[in-house]
């Protein structure tokens, strides 16, 4: 605190709305259509487990410029093949330099 200067103090209330939209965020999707139509969950289906992936290769990052009308481009085609740039990225360099 500095001299004379005055004392703030920051709370943060809890909240039950806050646990409640915790809880909605936790369990999204698990409601049926019905219960989703009519505003509120009357029961929650269990979420399995995703099975456990491979461990991956650590990733490295590079940058490159590219024209701005190249970009447009593999982001247009990207998007329109529901792709995210950087897989299909991936796949070119993997084409184009395969592992020995």
């Amino acid at each position: 605190m500095s001299k004379g200067g005055k004392s703030v103090s920051f709370r943060v209330p809890s909240s039950k709305l806050a646990t409640g939209a915790d809880a909605w965020i936790a369990n999204r999707g698990a409601e049926s259509a019905s219960d989703r139509e009519g505003g509120t969950v009357t029961a929650l289906k269990p979420i399995k487990a995703a099975p456990a992936e491979a461990p991956k290769e650590k990733m490295s990052r590079f940058t490159i410029d590219v024209p701005e009308s190249l970009h447009r481009r593999v982001k247009m085609q990207c998007a329109a093949r529901g792709q995210k740039m950087a897989d299909v990225m991936r796949d070119l360099l993997e084409r184009e330099f395969p592992a020995s």
